[in-house]
């Protein structure tokens, strides 16, 4: 398991942290599956300040002690190393940590009447090679060559084109993920487009074999698939397969929403999850709710669940917590919520999705409804009484 600082944490929960350290911290994320859960649960807590109350008083104890052990074992001026623990009560461990940190970090209270500037994300992300080698995209310019094919990158855009007269004999792998504030456009070898949201990753061959094409995605990912009536592309996910010939949509399945979204924009997709499957035509959606495995099938004005791809935040009678769940992804911020009544406010509003939040934030509050105070990159949310 390889290690990273606490402190790297710290920071990259504060928004703090260095370019180098921002690479670090990729590196560490990219390297395994335990690494990524592990943080997320970290950043789970830090999102919601709440989750420290579900554990229990044995746990707290506990997670005191080897704390305080932890503490005592350390030489001043020593840095502290996070290793991945496997043990439950340990986990609990580091989520008190952040607590602790959370409530020792002095407030950096914004001035009345300053304006703390909130931007968008941009192009961001991470390729893994099959090799194993991690290469930062935006920073990236050159050519690559992998297997049977030339790979280009523009600093926005990943392109595979696959070499001529070469002899495929097995499918080998790459993966791009996008951090928070990431988004990465990539053309694969069939000459299908694949636009990457906020926080997601998609896996798929340099080269398609065989009589299927087969990719695999989590996040929010928009496709233009290049029709092929003899190979079906098929995107599988945790939840759900998605089956299609030649068309375009979009699928939204992130491990803190309750549902998976998989809308249709042209042509047509089959949508499959155990024993339950839908066919959907242009202008629908399903809707997947993951905790009773139940999947609806409706019509829907696809340009709301869509326009983020042509830089649009397109807001329609949405929720308070749904819209900031989404946007917090893209911008790269922690909401907290007052009072639980500020979850439910509704809202419309239609903004460029690469301007700063603060505009989206003051439509809201000239609503009269709710008050946003930010502090570096969380922001807490209230109901005006």
């Amino acid at each position: 398991m390889r290690q990273i600082e606490w402190d790297i944490i710290e920071r990259k929960l504060e928004g703090r942290l260095s370019s180098e350290e921002e690479s670090c911290f990729k590196a560490w994320c990219t390297a395994s599956k335990e690494n990524r859960d592990y943080f997320h649960k970290v950043e789970k807590f830090y999102r919601e300040n709440g989750f420290v109350k579900e554990v229990t008083d044995k746990d707290i104890n506990i997670s005191w002690s080897k704390f305080v052990t932890r503490q005592k074992g350390s030489k001043k001026g020593r840095r502290r190393i996070l290793s991945y623990w496997s043990a439950a009560g340990v986990a609990a461990c580091l989520l008190i940590g952040v607590l602790i940190f959370v409530l020792e970090k002095e407030e950096h209270v914004v001035p009345s009447g300053q304006i703390v500037a909130i931007p968008a994300g941009g192009n961001r992300a991470i390729l893994q090679l099959s090799t194993g080698e991690c290469i930062e995209l935006e920073n990236y310019s050159n050519e690559l060559e992998e297997a049977s094919a030339k790979i280009v990158n523009t600093g926005s855009l990943l392109s595979y084109e696959k070499k001529q007269d070469t002899l495929v004999r097995e499918e080998i792998f790459n993966n791009v993920t996008t951090p928070r504030g990431g988004e990465y456009g990539i053309t694969l070898a069939d000459g299908t487009k694949v636009y990457l949201g906020a926080l997601s990753k998609i896996e798929y061959p340099v080269t398609f074999t065989g009589n299927r094409r087969v990719v695999k995605a989590y996040g929010e990912v928009y496709f233009e698939v290049a029709r092929d009536t003899a190979r079906p592309f098929i995107v599988e996910m945790k939840n759900q397969q998605i089956e299609v010939l030649g068309t375009t949509f979009n699928v939204r399945d992130y491990e803190d929403e309750v549902f998976v979204e998989t809308t249709l924009v042209s042509g047509k997709v089959k949508v499959s999850t155990g024993d339950e499957s839908c066919i959907l035509a242009p202008n629908q959606q399903s809707v997947l709710d993951k905790k009773t495995g139940n999947m609806v099938q409706r019509d829907v004005d696809v340009a709301e669940f869509v326009d983020w791809k042509n830089g649009k935040l397109n807001i329609r009678n949405q929720r308070l917590e749904d819209i900031l769940n989404r946007l917090s992804k893209w911008y790269d911020v922690y909401i907290f919520y007052v009072n639980e009544e500020a979850k439910d406010v509704r809202f419309y509003a239609n903004i460029d999705r690469y301007s700063d939040m603060n505009e989206l934030l003051d439509k809201f509050e000239k609503t009269g409804q709710v008050t946003f105070k930010i502090k570096g990159n969380v922001i807490n949310v209230s109901t005006v009484k």
